[in-house]
């Protein structure tokens, strides 16, 4: 041991001092107190890293009482005790209670310094596990601050995100758009905006972000900041003739600023357009599963159309559909997150089960009652973000 003061805790005078010359002879430096309560004054001014502590023949080891033995582990001391009839439960008592090691009397000196060189042994291992326990503290506290940093960058993040949604269904004559968001993380790659514009034109998009976490909710922010700067040109320009043709071209533009980015990463989209005067529906889609489900009165189906998904081919171009609206119905626009919360074997059972669902809700039904029908408020741990929107008209 680098540090060679021992610690001899006996009432026995003989014993200490032929302890004490067997020390001595090997250049140790000791010191010898009578009882426990003058070790543990000895213990903060003497600094030792070894204790020999004799047990009287007429006390048993559960008599060293739990504090005596925490303020010798705390010291880091390998203490070894020295019994004269012990019995198992004794030995038994002492190793619990942090004792490296004990020599039963009579015993030589030779038998003493192996018991010493264990102890030895124990301290550089003590020595090592302290070292470790400091990088690891140091570790957790340096883990602990990145993730408080990183936890508030969440929060953040999550603020810009709940702030760049809708706030609650908006109405605009007929028609009432509303949503739902259940996030499989804190942060969401699913995004969806709805507005009006010219008082006429209810504009409406629902998109999925590859991957999860603060990547994905990052690019939902930046298209969201798209779309609005593109509204808000036209609504600025003044010209709600412009607006006839949305969304032509709208994914085209998204699409180039997605792979100027080169963020890669890549999205689903279904964005819409919807003339309230005229009663019409012009819509175009990026790779959108499950398909939007169209709910009238007569049937239940999914809306036709097709197309690739945004941020992946540079030269890509999205064809417009048009349709002229029933008096009555629901436009259900789910992110392929609802897949997962849909029992079935394939992906075709699952579509079945979705319009299914949609067709026992019916066109009057409401937005809530599909999203308790397809089973979104029963969602406690969502392995992807499931997004739900909804358009419905209601004529008379």
């Amino acid at each position: 041991m680098s540090n060679s003061r021992a610690l001899i805790v006996s009432s026995n005078i003989e014993r200490r001092e032929q302890w004490t010359e067997d020390l001595q002879s090997q250049d140790w430096q000791v010191r010898c107190v009578a009882s426990r309560d003058e070790a543990l004054l000895a213990i903060p001014d003497f600094l030792p890293v070894l204790m020999l502590l004799d047990i009287l023949a007429d006390e048993h080891s559960s008599e060293i009482d739990e504090h005596f033995a925490q303020r010798c582990r705390d010291s880091g001391l390998a203490v070894i005790v020295i019994f004269a009839d012990p019995t198992p439960e004794d030995i038994a008592v002492i190793f619990r209670r942090g004792a490296i090691d004990a020599l039963i009397e009579p015993f030589d000196r030779d038998e003493l310094f192996r018991a010493i060189a264990r102890a030895g042994d124990f301290k550089d291992l003590y020595q090592e596990n302290m070292d470790y326990r400091g990088q690891l503290e140091r570790a957790n506290r340096e883990l602990q601050d990145s993730l408080n940093i990183l936890r508030m960058d969440q929060m953040a993040g999550r603020q810009i995100q709940l702030n760049l949604l809708p706030h609650g269904p908006l109405s605009q004559g007929e028609y009432t758009a509303s949503h739902q968001i259940v996030p499989s993380l804190f942060l969401s790659g699913d995004f969806i905006g709805y507005s009006v514009a010219f008082d006429r034109f209810l504009l409406f998009y629902v998109a999925d972000v590859s991957g999860h976490g603060a990547s994905s909710a990052f690019v939902t922010i930046m298209l969201s900041y798209i779309i609005r700067q593109i509204i808000r040109r036209h609504i600025n320009e003044g010209d709600p003739a412009a607006l006839l043709n949305a969304p032509e071209g709208l994914i085209e533009h998204v699409n180039r600023h997605i792979m100027a980015l080169e963020l890669d990463k890549h999205l689903t989209i279904f964005a819409g357009s919807i003339d309230t005067d005229r009663h019409v529906l012009r819509y175009v889609m990026g790779a959108q599963l499950p398909l939007p489900i169209m709910i009238t009165e007569d049937k239940v189906e999914f809306l036709p159309g097709k197309g690739k998904p945004v941020g992946l081919f540079e030269d890509a171009s999205w064809s417009v559909e048009e349709m002229v609206l029933p008096e009555n119905f629901t436009l259900l626009v789910a992110s392929d997150g609802l897949f997962d919360c849909v029992s079935g074997d394939s992906m075709e059972e699952k579509e079945q089960l979705i319009l299914a669902a949609c067709k026992r809700v019916g066109p009057a039904g409401g937005h809530d009652a599909i999203c308790r029908e397809l089973g979104i408020d029963k969602i406690e741990k969502a392995p992807d973000d499931v997004s739900v929107m909804t358009v419905i008209r209601q004529h008379g």
